[in-house]
């Protein structure tokens, strides 16, 4: 269906309820009443042949019987009525559906065939659709769900594919101290999708953080390339379920959707900038940070304590996040050390020790942060910019409290939020690690936005997505990213795949995985495949010497257990003799139902030859929703045992993720050279990994691809052992 603006959901002038009910009992009166008790403005029709008024409301036999033009409509009436009505919203022309009624996709059978003519009805005649099979739409103007409470109003949006999560989140929300501008259950999206309501949200003033929870994605090229764009906007934190094979089994059922390979998903979230919670703490820990708190300018951050473990605790959870220290220009270190007690820490993290009272906290925080009336608060001394270039005030602090007796959590909590006011550019969260006596304190921070958490991890968290999204937006949008096209025979390629398919076969043979590497220009030994021994001497000598020569045939898997491999063959009467030798051994020992294409004459390496030799897998293998994923590692026969791999997406594959992809890797150390050893021909591995994204790219029927090993030179490399599977 055609994109189209979704305001009329965010604020209708009009809704018809189509299955209103005066009974309490049903949702159709809860949907009503939720409306009603919202504060909505507008007007609003119940849809009901069987009564005259519902909840004060006067009520229509149909929409059809509505004199006035109709925004939206809510149906909840059982599903095999929904289509008919559908048609008689199509008719009055009707805006917006939201579809709250189950019994579609999710159940199977005639669900699906309901579905499709739904999703059918409504793209002929411009409809937008939310649902089927999901709890509703809250805007900031009305509530139509049949969720128990209204939540709070504010400026995160909260879209949930599951409608029982969201009415979840909703009542663990009721005890935070955010609100929402908006809370979407999207249900089995037969039209509206994430990624239509994100492109809404992107521009909405009313919004400042996007939150999801998701169970799997539609339309994967789609979402790179919108949801890419939308966060450079404004943060998206994901929480994605279904990473488990039990869990992916029962999202598909719930909504009858695949889930997709949550390795797919964490590389697309990575690519399109997409911050990925793992819990629901996570996702509204996340949201109310970026809801809250400004932005660090740099991922440089201080942690102030009154205790030495927790001190420790936050510095490793820091480390562990990858958020950085700042270090102390020497002025700020003088004045620490002068009027803090001797045994108090004055580096980063800066301990004031247990008998710290809020006193002590404000000085090191006017101190650190320049706050008092001795220091500029911008500036540090020029002598000390000269001398110690690296040192800085830093632009994040998390503050940790353990109650000692002389510490008043109250008092310090005031401090925070005085403090903050004069730094509002600096986000700020804190730890009080307790229980009863830290309460009040944690209490006041949290209601003024200040996060509060038991402990230093969940402060580390939140503050690492800060960071990570800074370093998001700094990328390039990959929007504007043009990948340079190698120039192939895209023809011949796609000749060689309708030879394989008109052979009933989907594994193409190692002789054609050759021509097509050729073709795109990968190095891989010389191959030609013969079909008698006259063939293999007059094409040896062409190919040159030393040779390999193996059986071709794809019922013979491993060709050394039944002789279907001689090495080293060394001249044109060898190369003869080994066609006769293979093809005598291979009827003997092979399978009888074995389909002999002939033998394989292949260039052999010379590895005495090589000053070095690194043995690497690359392959491929497809993800139904992202497409094409890239993989490179250590190869050989210890591939599968090492398992040091590293994954990609193939969309938009830059020559800089090519380097970022294989530097994920323990052989990129050795690639590099080790212990005076030279160093492997790096760029022609990166060609490698170009060239296969293009490849994989531009045939979208090559479902699995594998090279092991690609030997890696000095100069050069060769893809010696290829696989490629297509479609059939």
């Amino acid at each position: 269906m055609a994109e189209s603006d979704l305001g009329y959901f965010f604020n209708p002038d009009s809704i018809a309820v189509i299955g209103a009910s005066a009974n309490e009992t049903k949702i159709g009166n809860s949907v009503v009443k939720n409306i009603k008790n919202s504060g909505y403005k507008g007007k609003l029709y119940p849809i009901n042949p069987s009564a005259s008024e519902i909840l004060g409301y006067k009520c229509y036999k149909s929409v059809l019987d509505v004199k006035e033009d109709i925004d939206i409509g809510v149906i909840v009436i059982p599903a095999k009525y929904v289509v008919n009505v559908v048609k008689e919203c199509a008719q009055k022309k009707i805006k917006g559906l939201i579809v709250i009624t189950a019994g579609f996709k999710e159940v199977g059978g005639d669900g699906v065939e309901r579905e499709l003519e739904l999703a059918k009805i409504c793209s002929e005649n411009n409809i937008r659709v939310l649902g089927p099979n999901c709890l509703g739409f809250m805007g900031l103007n009305y509530n139509a769900t049949f969720a128990a409470d209204q939540p709070k109003k504010g400026n995160i949006a909260i879209i949930s594919q599951s409608g029982a999560m969201l009415t979840g989140m909703l009542d663990y929300s009721m005890g935070r101290t955010f609100g929402f501008s908006c809370c979407i259950s999207l249900g089995n999206k037969a039209d509206l999708t994430l990624v239509d309501f994100l492109k809404y949200l992107a521009d909405d003033d009313n919004t400042k953080v996007i939150l999801a929870y998701l169970e799997n994605v539609i339309d994967g090229d789609r979402f790179l390339e919108v949801v890419s764009e939308i966060t450079r906007e404004k943060p998206v934190v994901i929480l994605k379920s279904g990473i488990s094979e039990q869990g992916a089994k029962a999202a598909s059922s719930h909504t009858g959707a695949l889930a997709g390979s949550d390795r797919a998903y964490d590389l697309s979230f990575e690519k399109t900038g997409v911050i990925r919670a793992k819990t629901i703490e996570d996702l509204f820990d996340f949201g109310e940070i970026f809801a809250f708190q400004p932005l660090p300018k740099k991922n440089s951050f201080v942690i102030i304590s009154n205790a030495g473990g927790p001190g420790i605790v936050a510095a490793d959870a820091f480390s562990r996040e990858g958020l950085k220290f700042a270090k102390f220009p020497e002025d700020i270190l003088h004045k620490l050390r002068k009027n803090l007690p001797a045994e108090a820490s004055i580096f980063n993290p800066v301990d004031i020790v247990g008998d710290a009272t809020p006193e002590r906290y404000r000085f090191a925080l006017n101190t650190i942060f320049r706050l008092d009336s001795n220091f500029d608060k911008n500036t540090i001394s020029k002598s000390t910019k000269e001398d110690m270039p690296n040192q800085e005030t830093p632009n994040g602090c998390c503050l940790i409290l353990a109650p000692q007796a002389l510490t008043r959590p109250t008092d310090v909590a005031s401090l925070v939020l005085e403090t903050s006011k004069k730094i509002p550019d600096i986000p700020m969260v804190c730890s009080f690690i307790g229980g009863k006596n830290i309460a009040e304190g944690q209490k006041l921070l949290n209601d003024n936005h200040i996060p509060c958490y038991y402990f230093p991890s969940r402060a580390a968290q939140t503050l690492k997505v800060l960071v990570k999204y800074c370093e998001n937006k700094k990328r390039q949008s990959l929007k504007s990213i043009n990948i340079k096209k190698f120039n192939v025979n895209k023809n011949r390629v796609n000749e060689i795949f309708e030879e394989v398919r008109e052979d009933n076969r989907s594994v193409l043979l190692s002789y054609e995985n050759n021509e097509i590497f050729q073709i795109y220009g990968i190095p891989s030994p010389k191959s030609k495949i013969v079909r008698s021994p006259i063939q293999a001497f007059d094409i040896s000598n062409d190919i040159g010497f030393p040779l390999v020569a193996k059986v071709v045939s794809p019922q013979i898997l491993h060709k050394t257990d039944v002789g279907g491999v001689l090495l080293n063959i060394l001249d044109q009467k060898q190369a003869r003799e080994a066609y006769t030798q293979i093809m005598i051994k291979v009827k003997k020992f092979g399978p009888r139902n074995a389909k002999i294409y002939g033998i394989e004459i292949q260039e052999m390496i010379d590895f005495k030859a090589q000053p070095k030799v690194s043995e690497l897998i690359l392959g491929m293998s497809k993800d139904p929703t992202f497409g094409p994923m890239i993989m490179v590692g250590t190869g050989g026969i210890y591939a599968n045992f090492i398992k040091d791999v590293a994954f990609s997406l193939t969309y938009k594959f830059t020559r800089e993720d090519a380097v970022n992809l294989l530097s994920q890797t323990k052989i990129f150390a050795l690639l590099q050279g080790v212990r005076g050893e030279p160093p492997s021909d790096i760029d022609a591995v990166i060609d490698v990994l170009l060239k296969l994204s293009q490849l994989v790219n531009d045939f979208p029927e090559i479902v699995e691809l594998d090279i092991n090993p690609l030997l890696s030179f000095v100069k050069e490399c060769s893809a010696v052992d290829i696989k490629i599977t297509i479609k059939s």
